[in-house]
């Protein structure tokens, strides 16, 4: 029994979609899981530099006095670096997961997307449908005939 066959006899909308579709969800979750294979990394790294640097007195050795080769530059670069890098691969992690359920592929989608979500279209079909002073008519038509060129500058001299 193939996938499409399994997914017809569950009544999943995803059996009768197009090849296409199917291929731009596959490469959506693809762009999700490595993105969060790139947080699980981001993170173990930076537990690993936690565990590293952390200070553990020998038996005999007080717990108050921190150990005489503490560079806190070095430090506090490391803690910028390893703090950036978790941060960017979540963000990164939480984009690429949110354009997969809003099924947004490109820039250009999820401006539309978020137009028609936030009510934008609506609103610009009202606009469109107004109707215009007769300052912003002349401005427009006059920009009409300087990009048609029915209008020549050279004439006017």
């Amino acid at each position: 029994m193939s996938v499409n066959e399994f997914l017809r006899d569950k009544n999943f909308k995803l059996a009768s979609s197009s090849d296409e579709y199917k291929q731009r969800r596959k490469r959506q979750m693809g762009i999700f899981m490595a993105t969060v294979a790139m947080t699980l990394l981001s993170s173990r790294i930076a537990y690993r530099s936690t565990v590293k640097r952390q200070y553990i007195p020998t038996l005999f050795q007080g717990n108050h006095s921190p150990p005489l080769s503490y560079n806190a530059t070095g430090d506090a670069a490391a803690a910028v670096g390893t703090g950036t890098m978790l941060c960017g691969s979540v963000c990164s992690m939480l984009v690429s997961g949110t354009c997969w359920v809003l099924d947004v592929s490109s820039f250009r989608e999820f401006g539309w997307r978020m137009k028609t979500l936030l009510g934008g279209a609506d609103k610009e079909r009202d606009l469109a449908g107004m109707p215009m002073d007769s300052e912003s008519s002349l401005v427009q038509d006059s920009l009409n005939s300087i990009i048609s060129g029915e209008y020549d500058f050279d004439k006017d001299k």
